[in-house]
This record gives structure tokens, sequence and C-alpha cells, in this order.
């Protein structure tokens, strides 16, 4: 299927993406169903290291289908509580798009995926779905490929991480050797209200923060105030935060990439490293 050059650069990733979805559907005799990383896609899902560049599909384990032409092809026996069909696709639900991703898909991967699927506000597209249920799910599994990596992946995620970067860095803390921080913990703005830390280690006084270009830049993060306005707040916020005894540590996504540097960061505040 064709369409016009400037009609694809203006799309962002993830319709981009759905739009390829719709046109694998289209030349298609009979629905497939989507599955993995374009189901993850479909649902809102962060995907991290990056988007998929061809349409995953589920398909019998009988089928003869291959992956050909810009679409990959997963061998899967699913049961009817595995697919909903919504906007004329069929999908896979979110939990079997998770139990999916932390089976087969890197672990940054499949744990980007479960924060954002287990955090109470993050998803528009699908209610919050309980640790518990997901390691449910995945025990059934028993003796299938990709059990030990899916339980390892499932008991990982956490429920508090904001956005993809903060899970980034947290198994960027957790393979560098250090110990593991909390999560949005709340602290009283002398000023009303709360703050909330991106990583807390209670016990060496310190806290990490994440510093996307988002949290200056994007209008959901801004909350109508201007970047400079954004700039001078977070300064507030740390002195009020390093007033309650507490050392504060910020780092950028290019942090996170160069964990070289992150290491530095986590050691210059004092945190011990097991390696």
């Amino acid at each position: 299927m064709y369409v016009e050059t400037e009609r694809v650069i203006s799309l962002t990733p993830r319709v981009r993406h759905i739009a390829q979805i719709h046109a694998i559907v289209e030349t298609r005799r009979i629905r497939p169903i989507i599955g993995h990383l374009s189901a993850a896609v479909f649902w809102g899902m962060p995907i991290r290291p990056s988007m998929p560049s061809t349409v995953h599909v589920v398909v019998p384990p009988s089928s003869g289908a291959h992956s050909k032409n810009g679409v990959t092809v997963h061998k899967e026996l699913l049961s009817d509580e595995d697919v909903v069909e919504i906007g004329g696709l069929l999908v896979t639900s979110p939990l079997r798009t998770l139990i999916d991703l932390a089976r087969v898909s890197p672990f940054v991967t499949a744990v980007t995926a479960l924060d954002f699927a287990l955090h109470e506000r993050r998803s528009t597209l699908f209610a919050p779905i309980a640790k518990s249920a997901v390691l449910e799910s995945v025990d059934s599994l028993d003796a299938v490929r990709g059990f030990s990596r899916a339980r390892r992946a499932v008991e990982f995620s956490r429920s508090g991480a904001d956005n993809a970067g903060e899970t980034h860095s947290r198994i960027a803390i957790a393979e560098l050797g250090f110990p593991s921080p909390e999560l949005q913990v709340r602290h009283v703005n002398p000023r009303g209200g709360y703050y909330y830390a991106d990583f807390e280690w209670p016990e060496f006084k310190r806290i990490g923060e994440f510093d996307g270009k988002g949290k200056y830049l994007k209008p959901e993060y801004l909350d109508r105030m201007s970047p400079g306005d954004a700039v001078v707040e977070e300064k507030i916020r740390e002195d009020h935060l390093r007033a309650e005894g507490n050392g504060v540590s910020r780092w950028s996504p290019g942090d996170v990439n160069n964990r070289r540097e992150l290491r530095r960061i986590l050691l210059e505040a004092g945190l011990p490293c097991s390696r």
C-alpha cells in the first residue's frame, strides 16, 4: 500500500506503526492477530530501545506462515480471552501482550512495558494490571519457552515509574550493582501539597532525579508554566528536599545510556556499589 511521503513524515512513530498495522490487515484475506511489539504499540505502551520496523502477528503453531515482506510471524497458541477485537483489528489483550514481550523481547523492552501497565495512571487505553495477575499468568506457562526470562522481567517490574526514562534508569542502577531505590517517595511541600522524588535511598539520605527534556518543554509537564518558570520551581523544590537533610543527584537520558557516567554520579552520591 502506498501513501504520500509528506503524510508519512508528519506522523508520530506510534501513529506511523499503527498505519503499518492497518496496511498489513487491509492486504490480508484473513484478518491477522496483531501481537507482541505491534500490540504493545497499539495499546500505547512505550517501546525501548526502538519502535518495531515490522508488523508482528500471531498465527497458530500449525500455520505455514513465515516472516517476510514487513511482517514478523510468531507461532503461538492463543485462547479466546487472549484476543480483543477493537477498531476492526484483532489484537492480543494487554495482559497477553505483556506476557509475550516478557518471554521473547529484551529485558529493557519487557520491563518498560510492564512498568507502564502496572502504573495506576499512565495508560488511557486499558485499566492498570495488577502485578499478581501478570505473575499468575507467567506461572501458568511453566515449561513454555521463555518462562524463566518472563518471570525475571515481571519480578523486576514496579508500579511507581512515571515514564520510560525512569524505568530505564532503574534497570541501569540495578545492572551497575547499586541498591534498589524506592520510587515516587512523597515529601511535604512547605507551601502546600507534596513533592514526589523519582528515586530515593532513605538509608543514605539520597534522592535521585531523572531529568528528561519533557520536564521543561512538554505542556503536560509544564502545567501552564514557561520553561523558565519550571526551572525556577525545580530549584525551589530541590532546596526544600535538601533542607530535610537529603542530598539530591540528577541525571539525564544521556547518562543512562552512558553507564560509566551514571556510575560516577551514583558513586559521588555516596551509594555503595557491589560491582
